[in-house]
């Protein structure tokens, strides 16, 4: 029996090693260590919420930071409209990005950041999963809802969001 190779290449294709050992290069898409789910994905991207053209509506966008998703800015979404990509709930305070505007079906945001806050308050973002698609909830220090169509008249805010999706 031969000594084992001190370094071995992996070309991406079936090779024989020493005395019967083979290397078979299967491809493992997407495993994030430590939740060993094949198929799921690291995405960021960052949500632009912005005064829209019509009062009392906000103008959001979606774009790419890393692997993330990206939707063209959908204007004038009003408190419980919807714009196809976007929703906003009738406090103003929710808005959620569909599943339909995301690659794959969302299951867990890791974080939602706030990276500009043109509109001055002080507000805080909580995320969650809903129906395969992100929703970020903001709130003010004393939990009441923060009705971004009106929060956007002063200033734009910018969130940050890290989530996984699943491909299916």
């Amino acid at each position: 029996m031969s000594n084992p190779p001190d370094k071995i290449t992996l070309t991406g294709t079936s090779e024989s090693l020493n005395d019967g050992f083979t290397k078979v290069n299967t491809i493992i898409d997407s495993l994030i260590s430590g939740d060993g789910t094949a198929a799921r994905l690291l995405r960021a991207s960052r949500l632009t919420v912005e005064d829209a053209a019509q009062a009392s509506k906000i103008k959001c966008t979606l774009a790419s930071i890393f692997n993330g998703d990206a939707i063209s800015a959908e204007d004038n979404l009003a408190k419980s409209g919807d714009t196809g990509s976007f929703n906003l709930d009738s406090t103003g305070s929710k808005v959620h990005i569909e599943s339909g505007g995301i690659t794959g079906n969302a299951t867990h945001v890791l974080m939602a950041a706030i990276v500009d806050n043109g509109a001055g308050d002080i507000f805080y973002c909580k995320p969650s999963i809903v129906t395969n698609g992100i929703t970020l909830e903001f709130q003010l220090n004393d939990s009441t809802a923060y009705d971004l169509t009106t929060a956007v008249d002063t200033g734009t805010i910018i969130i940050d969001i890290i989530y996984l999706t699943i491909t299916s």
